[in-house]
């Protein structure tokens, strides 16, 4: 990662994220990698040095940012004598790379702690909220209020999506005139292989992706897949992430799915898209999903449930199927047009790799560096 910008004007920005693993992991290296070589922008990378890719973001040489936090989350209290030190290291390197506006890309436990350091120090904070309320089933939804404290301290609040937008509203957690909707951008996980069509005789292999929660519908993808079965429609299914699967993995078991039911690497990620022909989404609750932006990355349609900021993802027989209903009956029916149609299919890969730029990391970072100074 090198800057190539150094003009003067540049915007002066410090995209910030001190969580430990996950998709706002790769969210972050896409946004070093895109704002590091964004006209106009001149950005500061804070990550946490416990990240688990802490390693990729060295690449960005001196405009890396980094602080310590904690290796386990109970360790979140333990180490939080670091607070008042990470306020005054963080009002130190703004000063030091003369940075106007912080842009936190997904609140920290410790944010509502040490972010108010920024405006203190006469910059503009604006933070991310992804979620509006806790998703069923969700343990870490517990500290959503408190991570909500963000709402009420940041310059600027920015979505993915406009029914988090209008959650935030409906619960009177911020007003409209400090919100802008913008989109979840494409997350490429390495290099994968071209989509195609199934040939003739060969099985839809259909996929199941992310962080196994009650509210992504494990259950329901298998009752989609049975289905689809029972209905004599030539599946093959794979359920790849880590979780809790419960009486599913029986399920699964006698469907001869293929399981890897652990935390996943992104050389993993990649692989298993390169084998699927496309994503099954089965959320019965939704933001918007970072699996969809994966997906698109990899080029591989989605057939979504029409929950939440999934169906401003997916636009129907355009760049994915979405289902009428949340259940396995509709889902299905969706799933079938898209796996028994060859020219459906082809046209909506088509139509995801046409649409790239509208999706991609360079254009978030044009538009939400513009919305943090608006």
């Amino acid at each position: 990662m090198t800057h190539s910008s150094t003009a003067s004007a540049d915007r002066r920005v410090m995209f910030s994220y001190w969580g430990r693993r996950g998709a706002l992991t790769q969210f972050t290296i896409e946004v070093a990698r895109a704002a590091l070589t964004s006209p106009g922008v001149s950005p500061t990378i804070s990550v946490s040095r416990q990240n688990e890719a802490f390693a990729s973001f060295e690449a960005c040489g001196p405009a890396l940012f980094p602080i310590d936090t904690f290796s386990t989350f109970p360790g979140a209290a333990l180490a939080a004598w670091r607070v008042p030190l990470l306020r005054r290291a963080l009002k130190a390197r703004l000063a030091a790379d003369r940075v106007e506006t912080v842009i936190e890309l997904m609140p920290h436990v410790w944010s509502p702690l040490v972010m108010p350091a920024v405006r203190q120090a006469g910059r503009r904070y604006v933070t991310i909220i992804h979620d509006a309320a806790a998703h069923p089933g969700d343990r870490t939804g517990l500290f959503n209020p408190w991570l909500l404290r963000a709402c009420q301290q940041a310059d600027r609040i920015i979505t993915l999506s406009q029914a988090v937008t209008d959650q935030l509203h409906h619960k009177n957690i911020a007003d409209a005139s400090r919100v802008a909707t913008l989109f979840h951008p494409d997350l490429t996980y390495g290099s994968v292989a071209p989509a195609l069509a199934p040939r003739d005789g060969e099985p839809f292999r259909l996929m199941f992706l992310g962080r196994i929660m009650p509210y992504k519908g494990l259950s329901l993808f298998v009752d989609t897949i049975e289905r689809l079965r029972a209905a004599g429609v030539a599946v093959e299914a794979g359920v790849f992430g880590s979780g809790e699967m419960g009486q599913e993995r029986g399920r699964l078991e006698q469907l001869g799915a293929e399981v890897v039911n652990r935390w996943l690497s992104e050389a993993d990620i990649a692989e298993a898209f390169s084998r699927y022909h496309a994503v099954l989404v089965s959320h019965v609750e939704a933001s918007q999903s970072g699996i969809v932006a994966a997906a698109h990355g990899a080029g591989r349609p989605v057939i979504v449930t029409p929950v939440g900021g999934l169906i401003e993802q997916v636009r129907h027989c355009v760049s994915g199927m979405v289902a009428e209903r949340v259940d396995a009956a509709s889902l299905a029916d969706a799933t079938t047009l898209l796996a028994t149609d060859a020219r459906l299919y082809d046209t909506i890969v088509r139509n995801i790799v046409a649409d790239k730029s509208r999706r991609s990391m360079s254009r978030f970072i044009d538009e939400i560096v513009a919305a943090a100074v608006a």
